[in-house]
């Protein structure tokens, strides 16, 4: 049964809540799960960069609401799964050998901490002991630091796709 226009459209702007609405509890949940997620990584690490996936997950749950409402009583009616259950995507994670990639996302992993550390924990202890020069050091590392781990991520991917022929 097709829901009210109107609550649609108000709960589509809530990521999740439209699907919910729609009756697709994993799949709302699943949505609501990755955007909170998202926002809460924000919120522990000060990156821009986090913030780019934000307004396509709100697209995307936005236009599925409608897509869903308008499937609903027909044969092309989906079924609800969480969104990390499509077959497609389980497929592609099949494919990728972990294993391999573990030392680059070590790497990744240890950046990221040490960005989170030097920029919460140590500066904010340096500003707490009066220590002006290590205040002043951690700033200018975490100021550069973001600029030169995007920048040499994309040089190696970009010398990795030519080195592929």
């Amino acid at each position: 049964m097709k829901k009210n226009i109107f609550f649609t459209f108000c709960f589509s702007f809530i990521p999740g809540a439209g699907q919910m609405y729609q009756g697709y509890m994993k799949r709302g949940v699943s949505i609501m799960l990755l955007f909170a997620l998202i926002v809460g990584l924000m919120a522990m690490v000060p990156i821009p960069l986090f913030s780019i996936p934000l307004p396509i997950i709100f697209a995307y749950s936005f236009f599925d609401t409608y897509s869903l409402r308008n499937k609903i009583g027909t044969q092309n009616e989906e079924k609800d799964d969480y969104i990390w259950e499509n077959t497609d995507f389980n497929n592609v994670i099949k494919k990728l050998d972990i294993k391999k990639k573990n030392t680059t996302l070590g790497i990744v992993l240890i950046v990221i901490g040490a960005y989170i550390l030097l920029n919460t924990v140590l500066y904010n202890l340096a500003l707490r002991f009066d220590i002006y020069i290590i205040s002043s050091l951690i700033d200018s590392v975490t100021e550069y630091l973001v600029p030169i781990v995007i920048s040499g991520i994309c040089i190696a991917v970009g010398v990795k796709f030519i080195g592929k022929k």
